[in-house]
């Protein structure tokens, strides 16, 4: 039964990812060739839908069944045309969480995970990989290549977040250091990957996420770390490769600090730090005096 419903999937289901008309807005990135298709999908028009799949497309879908074996099942671009228009407007939506892209030259890569929704109900989920070539009339990116994975299991699926990424990531940061001042360490330590490096403000404080929390603990034991609060942030994000990194400027009981983080995903939804610089800040023209202080020998610019 799952391999006829995935084959059914494969024909009808993925057939949904119809595609708007090509217009003056032509697609001129891999992402906005794949979102102009799932945009279509959700419409239900397959006006102009080849011209966003190169001549030779060709589709996949890898299932593993409950035995362990895996079914690779195959459609042709055809019978994904046929099959969009048996489909009723809304029935079926193919949400992303978010699309990661990969270019060389004329030929790029992209992995975006989904969750597919049958007329408002999330039906199954999975990944789907994108080959895309830039030879299209227009000089647009066309799909030569898809591949998917599905999953329909109870607690196999993430709702696709309400979120963005900038969102997200800064909740991440408020409640990293709202962590700290709670003593909460589970937040705060879990809020970092595994591999973290945290970098303070003496220059011997280069640490691992273990050797952090080796010095943070009996801090944190005492039932308050230490309360810094952001008074500025700055979040850059990169789409394509699901990295991101923020500056902030922090009020701190050694004054104004500033600190810089490199976060990467954990899940579909979910964020993690996994580098962050604490510095403190000084005026230039009290450097030399905070050198004397600090031991260092006086030098000349």
């Amino acid at each position: 039964m799952r391999t006829l419903l995935c084959s059914f999937i494969l024909v009808i289901a993925s057939c949904v990812s119809a595609q708007i008309p090509l217009d003056s807005r032509t697609p001129a990135t891999p992402s906005a060739t794949i979102k102009a298709v799932f945009a279509g999908m959700k419409a239900g028009d397959t006006t102009g839908l080849r011209a966003y799949f190169h001549p030779d497309a060709t589709l996949h879908s890898v299932v593993t069944k409950p035995t362990g074996e895996t079914v690779v099942s195959s459609a042709t671009i055809g019978r994904w045309f046929s099959g969009i228009q048996k489909a009723e407007a809304g029935d079926w939506e193919e949400e992303l969480h978010y699309i990661e892209v990969n270019i060389d030259g004329h030929l790029a890569s992209a992995w975006s995970p989904y969750v597919f929704n049958y007329k408002g109900e999330l039906h199954h989920c999975g990944t789907n990989t994108f080959q895309l070539v830039k030879d299209g009339p227009e000089g647009q990116w066309r799909i030569l290549h898809i591949s998917d994975t599905r999953r329909d299991g109870t607690g196999d699926c993430t709702p696709v977040s309400k979120q963005t990424p900038q969102e997200a990531i800064e909740a991440l940061a408020s409640n990293w250091h709202q962590a700290a001042a709670n003593a909460d360490s589970t937040v705060f330590f879990g809020s970092m990957a595994d591999d973290a490096i945290y970098i303070g403000t003496d220059k011997t404080e280069h640490w691992t996420k273990a050797q952090f929390l080796g010095f943070a603990a009996p801090y944190f034991a005492r039932g308050k770390a230490w309360d810094f609060n952001a008074t500025e942030r700055h979040i850059f994000y990169d789409p394509n490769q699901q990295v991101a990194y923020w500056d902030e400027m922090l009020h701190t009981w050694m004054g104004p600090c500033r600190g810089t983080a490199v976060v990467k995903r954990d899940g579909v939804n979910g964020w993690k730090i996994a580098h962050y610089t604490l510095s403190m800040t000084v005026p230039n023209e009290k450097v030399q005096e905070v050198m004397e202080a600090a031991g260092e020998k006086r030098k000349e610019r």
